[in-house]
This record gives structure tokens, sequence and C-alpha cells, in this order.
């Protein structure tokens, strides 16, 4: 959202309106609620578990994914923002963040768990994720099935720091951003930009939080109702 936004949006908040109307948050967890994320998330392989407010990935095994579930996705979504924080705990490589998903996803060996029925159903299957510190945790870059890859970097991944990641997608391009600095961005009009999202490792023990997907407008604002405090939902929590 720009600076513009945000000071439109105080302003609208002191004089009593509570968000602004073109506001778009499509998705988001901050796992907070256990219960309510077992909701949104359902895993296609590996050890994941909701704890300490947290997404853990827990099992040292390549291809571990999980993606949002059909009832808080909507397949016409071809322009978003998809932020997430992530920390790696153990392993060789860092994090796998997944976009433009539809149909089956590569089993690349595993025996991969049911899709969301939506999903599975959908033509042809399409698979986008963000590898920062693939290869051994030598490089990053942008890997695709049935798309464009990209994005090459020499980004690796340190153990125990956490990570802003947030890539743009819209119908012809998407653009991935570490830490608020642009790597990159590729042109690709595949199938229209559509496809949900997903949190993934490869080789790798780690934990995800703060997700959010919100569509071009920027995201809604969270008020509190004591304070008029208004705030984006990545500073809702302190960084941990």
């Amino acid at each position: 959202m720009s600076k513009f936004n945000v000071f439109i949006t105080i302003c609208a908040i002191a004089f009593g309106v509570t968000a602004l109307a073109t506001a778009q948050t499509y998705f988001e967890d901050n796992f907070d609620d256990a219960k309510a994320s077992e909701d949104k998330w359902v895993p296609l392989f590996g050890e994941w578990e909701f704890a300490d407010d947290q997404y853990h990935q827990l099992q040292n095994s390549v291809n571990c994914m999980s993606v949002v579930a059909d009832e808080f996705w909507d397949d016409t979504w071809s322009e978003y923002t998809y932020e997430v924080r992530g920390s790696k705990v153990s392993g060789a490589e860092g994090f796998l963040i997944m976009f433009r998903c539809q149909g089956l996803m590569q089993p690349r060996g595993q025996a991969l768990e049911d899709h969301p029925p939506r999903m599975e159903n959908l033509k042809p299957s399409l698979e986008y994720w963000w590898n920062l510190g693939g290869w051994g945790n030598t490089r990053s870059q942008v890997e695709s099935w049935g798309g464009k890859a990209g994005a090459n970097s020499n980004h690796t991944i340190k153990d125990k720091d956490w990570y802003h990641i947030k890539i743009v997608n819209t119908p012809d391009s998407y653009t991935v951003i570490l830490d608020d600095e642009e790597v990159a961005q590729v042109d690709d009009d595949t199938e229209g930009g559509v496809g949900r999202i997903g949190l993934a490792t490869w080789a790798t023990v780690a934990k995800y939080d703060d997700v959010i997907v919100y569509g071009p407008d920027g995201p809604s604002l969270p008020v509190d109702a004591k304070s008029k405090l208004a705030t984006t939902w990545a500073h809702l929590k302190s960084v941990k």
C-alpha cells in the first residue's frame, strides 16, 4: 500500500470511517488460532503442525508442501500480493514459497496426500515456487512446472533469521521481493496469472508466520475500537 493510501486511511479513521472501501484482504493467517488454521491449510506432504503461533514443517525431506484450502481461495484471483515471514530451523536449503498453483502438484518421488478437491480438478496443472536458498543453499530462483521460471539471484538463507518474503502476482507478470528489496520482475502471462498460494520446504525444517494475500488496492486495515489505531497485518504481531 502506498504512503498516500496509508495517510488517507488514517484520516478516514480519524473521522469515524473504519476502513477504505477499496481495501481487499483475500486470505490471512497469523496462526494464533490453531483450530481455525487447520481449516485453512491442506498438507500434501511433510510433517506440518501449528505451534507457538506459527506454522512449522518438521520433516527433513524433499517436496514438503501445504496449500490453502478450497474454502479460502477464489480460483479467479489473478492479481494479488502474497506476503509471509519465514525462518529456517535446520537443513540443507531454505524456503519454497508457492504461488500460481492449480491442478495436481509435482510428486517428485513422494506419495502426496489428497489435494483440495476443487484444486485437484483444475486443468492444466500449474505450479510455481520461489526457491530461496536452493541447490544446497547456494542461490535462489523461481521454478515453474507449466509456466515460466526466472528471478535468478545469489540470495542464501541463514538459520534462525526471520525473512519477510513478498510476491506480487499479476495476470502478466510476477515480482519477487525479499526483506523489502525487489529481486526481480518476470513477464509471464501463463494461464492469466491464476492459481493459489502455499508453503513448502526441501530438505529443510522451517517455520512460517504472518501470511496475508491481498488485492491490488492493498489489504484491509483492522481497527482497534478502543485506540482507533489502524495497522497492516504485517505489524499485528511483534517479530519473533
